[in-house]
């Protein structure tokens, strides 16, 4: 089914054919938004690498410090690294800001930027407290409002594999999605002090989102080493769910005593051996952030997409009062939240960006 050219606020680029030939068309297609977003994220790796004490770190001393990662994403993952580099080239960048651009969060962590997690927060629910009574999985994005303009869902259609609608930052570091295989993947941005050179954590959800089933895709979420952490999550048609929690070196699958009940995740890692890695930028909103999105989802009942926005205060009042939006909750305005919910049984996405007159837009790959 053809897909709107935006979707709950958020734009949409519809790509299709070999890496390659994927890569050049989002390059093309996003040449001016890359160029000004690598800059940026450059400056603001740039200045968390200078910290107290260290000298002030231009732009190619940044580019320098990415090209052991270039290479490790070179050998590691070809498909990737074929995308990259059309993308690069179409969009006259050297492949270095690319890969910032696509790997941020683990690099920052890897080189020690000093640079809190980009917040999200991570729900699972099963046919109890659905509307529909089928699984549903929702990924809130809590960004830098500086990169809102840059937000991109990208709906691909390989030449080899399934087809996929993705959440990502100017078609690079995808942080949810679904894929023709009924299989819906998330991210949570973690901290820890284990990274080595090897995966970027976007390689390993793009991965996941072309398995034939979630048992391949479990095996590609854990390939290692990996220069970041994150919590990754798999849903699938039939509702059986997954969480693996990595850090650089460990790859551990979180327990689910009770697979009928909500599962929420956000920026801190729960197992003893990811906690002991985790690096010391805490975010001091994400254990709240979890409290009271678990509190409402335990409560919820026939809940709809809808309603998950509400969970954000995503919905807007029409008339009187205060406008939700601009209001805080657990330090996040619901104007810096970008919402994908994902109905793997229907293969069906609603998303919703904050701020955006638009309100929530569905659509059905």
């Amino acid at each position: 089914m053809a897909i709107a050219d935006v979707l709950g606020g958020i734009p949409v680029i519809s790509v299709m054919g070999t890496p390659r030939t994927i890569g050049e068309t989002i390059g093309g297609r996003l040449k001016p938004r890359l160029q000004v977003l690598a800059q940026y994220l450059l400056e603001q790796l740039a200045a968390g690498l200078s910290g107290e004490g260290r000298s002030r770190m231009g732009r190619e001393d940044v580019r320098n410090a990415l090209k052991p990662s270039l290479d490790a994403a070179t050998r590691l993952e070809p498909a990737v690294w074929m995308e990259l580099e059309s993308m690069a080239r179409a969009a006259d960048l050297p492949p270095e800001d690319l890969l910032l651009i696509h790997g941020y969060g683990d690099l920052v962590g890897f080189f020690r930027g000093g640079l809190t997690t980009t917040r999200s927060t991570y729900v699972s629910l099963n046919a109890v407290h659905t509307d529909h009574g089928l699984p549903r999985m929702a990924l809130a994005w809590h960004l830098d409002p500086a990169l809102l303009p840059y937000v991109t869902l990208v709906r691909r259609l390989p030449a080899h594999g399934p087809g996929s609608l993705t959440l990502t930052l100017a078609g690079l570091q995808p942080v949810a999605g679904l894929s023709e295989a009924g299989l819906a993947v998330a991210v949570n941005e973690i901290r820890i002090d284990d990274g080595a050179p090897g995966h970027l954590t976007p390689n390993l959800v793009a991965a996941a989102l072309t398995a034939p089933s979630r048992g391949d895709a479990e095996s590609r979420i854990q390939a290692g080493p990996r220069h970041g952490g994150a919590s990754l999550h798999l849903l699938d048609a039939e509702g059986d769910r997954v969480s693996f929690e990595l850090s650089g070196q460990h790859a551990i699958r979180l327990p689910d005593p009770w697979p009928q009940s909500p599962r929420v995740h956000c920026n801190q890692p729960l197992s003893e051996e990811v906690r002991l890695m985790a690096g010391r930028s805490s975010d001091p909103t994400s254990k709240p952030r979890l409290e009271r999105i678990a509190a409402l989802a335990v409560e919820a009942r026939a809940c709809t997409p809808a309603e998950i926005a509400g969970w954000f205060r995503l919905t807007r009042r029409t008339s009187g009062g205060a406008d939700p939006g601009t209001a805080k909750v657990d330090g996040i305005t619901a104007d810096s939240t970008v919402l994908m919910i994902c109905d793997p049984a229907q293969k069906t996405v609603h998303v919703q960006r904050g701020g955006s007159a638009q309100g929530m837009g569905s659509a059905t790959l």
